[in-house]
């Protein structure tokens, strides 16, 4: 087995989600109608695994699962879209990390997620206001998410 190189993310994140808001998920508590379907959204500032720089890429997931996904019985059925920028080594590095085996918090993330519906390299436009007034994500012609403080 090969030994994980060091890593380290920086950067925005955001979610958005069909729950009430705050989303009970946060705490840990059932999704508000027995449901949650949303979406996860990061930009890396400033990143690496290894020597790999991963400064300014994005990711976007889509997930739904049904009942308390902290309960440790519920599973997420996801799919993952990957900033098309990223060349092969920052692929590779980012589906590493995200999938868990990298350790760290996805690896935790990555322990609830049941089923994994696809992997794409897409475009991702993401932005976050100055003041924290807004956040916004774009998949074009896909998915748009945007959520205002």
């Amino acid at each position: 087995m090969n030994a994980v190189p060091a890593w380290h993310l920086a950067g925005d994140w955001f979610d958005i989600c069909s729950c009430d808001i705050p989303c009970p998920c946060e705490f840990a508590q059932a999704p508000t109608n027995g449901a949650c379907e949303g979406m996860l959204a990061w930009h890396i500032r400033a990143g690496r695994y290894g020597d790999v720089r991963l400064d300014g890429l994005n990711l976007l997931a889509l997930g739904a699962f049904e009942g308390n996904v902290w309960s440790g019985t519920v599973k997420v059925r996801m799919g993952l879209f990957i900033d098309e920028r990223a060349d092969a080594a920052q692929r590779e590095a980012l589906q590493t990390i995200f999938s868990g085996q990298a350790g760290g918090w996805p690896a935790t993330f990555a322990a609830n997620i049941g089923e994994v519906r696809g992997i794409a390299f897409v475009p991702i436009d993401f932005e976050v206001a100055g003041d924290l007034a807004y956040w916004r994500v774009e998949i074009p012609g896909r998915v748009v998410g945007r959520a205002e403080a």
